[in-house]
């Protein structure tokens, strides 16, 4: 063969070489690819039916020779999901209960309420607003939380505390909702009468 002819085959190697060393590198690709693609679907997948899967994805490829601790650690997170699904179905009728305009506040719910607070015949500053009321914390004065139970959405009531002795002052409250600085109102041990209405039971 002359040297030439030896040239060109090399080269018809080399270049065959690296034909086949692209298609590989193709190939690894394509695979890494078709493999991110799929743990994202399935990562996607868990977000929307809101359990975490975790458990479920590694199942598929466990091998004979698991542990027996590795099987036990298994059927234990498995009971675990069915009590997280039957606690989060539990959740679901409560909350479907609570849009029922039968239903009436419990402790443990929030309230989404509107009050106005007045001392006598004058609406107090600081005495108005909305707020979601979590009825049991102690957040309001004492008393206030146990006349909310008991009551449904869209009713308005009346609910009647007595400020603590320690009680901040405030003032009247203007038309606009401003404080009247030249009518300052002692709260402290002060009884007020505060009109509710429920908005919303959560």
């Amino acid at each position: 063969m002359n040297p030439e002819n030896k040239r060109a085959a090399r080269e018809r190697r080399a270049a065959e070489k690296e034909r086949e060393k692209k298609r590989k590198t193709g190939k690894l690709l394509a695979l890494i690819a078709v493999i991110v693609l799929a743990v994202v679907l399935l990562l996607w997948g868990l977000s929307r039916s809101g359990t975490s899967g975790a458990d479920k994805s590694g199942q598929g490829s466990e091998t004979e020779s698991q542990s027996q601790d590795g099987q036990n650690k298994e059927q234990k997170d498995s009971s675990q999901t069915k009590d997280q699904k039957t606690s989060g179905s539990d959740t679901n009728q409560t909350d479907s209960a609570k849009t029922d305009p039968g239903y009436k506040a419990q402790k443990g719910d929030t309230a989404v309420i509107h009050y106005v607070g007045k001392v006598g015949d004058t609406a107090f500053y600081g005495g108005t607003g909305d707020y979601d009321l979590k009825l049991g914390s102690g957040s309001f004065i004492s008393g206030f939380e146990d006349q909310v139970i008991g009551h449904k959405k869209g009713e308005t009531f009346d609910v009647h505390v007595t400020f603590p002795s320690n009680y901040r002052s405030s003032y009247a409250m203007k038309q606009d909702g401003q404080a009247d600085t030249s009518r300052p109102i002692t709260l402290a041990g002060t009884e007020a009468t505060f009109t509710v209405t429920i908005q919303e039971i959560k």
